[in-house]
């Protein structure tokens, strides 16, 4: 009984950190350029968070700082902990004249430094050239890893990479499109049905561990002779 029980509780267990999984999955339902995590077992003790990094479809907006990458890439952006890399285009300006994530990071541009612009009213071209006037004020940086390189996922669509002496190179056939952004790349509906799926098997588990507890009491109550 104590196998069982035991065998019961990790699965709970296990169950748990996959509700934890996809329940952040849907929280960032309408962050651009999330991508979704999953949960694998490798065997029944060891668990392990894999993100998925497949391209999300692109939903047009018209807003003139909303950029998609279409191909493979990272936009990189400059925080307090350092470089994080984004799919998450939904720019904007801040009042110093910026062009800024959401959180008020600054967009980065091919040389490493900030992009200053006057106005909203600009062009970024598939090459990631930012226009005013038509005068070029900076190109935004797209930048690929080696196959090899980890990326660790920071929070939202955020993530850094793991390691030193990482390079970073031009992706091949990546463009930009402006007016639009990358959606997540998971369905809500199809998250949903796997977050029900999920709970049933985690009160599953709970089910059986309270028959083991239950006949563990009993087969102890017949040994005292109670």
């Amino acid at each position: 009984m104590r196998l069982g029980f035991a065998a019961s509780a990790l699965g709970s267990i296990l169950q748990e950190k996959r509700l934890e999984v996809i329940a952040n999955n849907l929280a960032n339902a309408q962050t651009p350029g999330f991508k979704k995590d999953d949960v694998r077992f490798t065997d029944f003790l060891y668990q392990e968070t894999h993100t998925r990094m497949d391209q999300g479809p692109i939903r047009i907006t018209s807003s003139p700082l909303d950029v998609a990458l279409v191909g493979p890439g990272w936009f990189k952006v400059k925080t307090d902990e350092g470089i994080f890399y984004t799919r998450s285009g939904n720019f904007m300006r801040d009042p110093e004249g910026r062009l800024v994530t959401p959180e008020g990071w600054p967009v980065l541009d091919e040389s490493g430094g900030e992009i200053q612009i006057n106005s909203t009213d600009i062009t970024i071209d598939e090459r990631g050239r930012v226009l005013e006037n038509g005068v070029t004020v900076g190109t935004i940086a797209v930048v690929d890893f080696d196959e090899g390189v980890r990326l660790e996922k920071v929070r939202g669509g955020y993530f850094r990479t793991v390691g030193s002496d990482i390079r970073e190179q031009e992706p091949e056939g990546t463009r930009i499109q402006q007016g639009a952004l990358e959606e997540p790349n998971f369905h809500i509906v199809e998250e949903m049905t796997r977050m029900i799926d999920t709970l049933r098997m985690f009160e599953a588990y709970q089910k059986a561990m309270k028959l083991f507890h239950s006949e563990d009491t009993q087969l102890a109550r017949k040994v005292s002779g109670r």
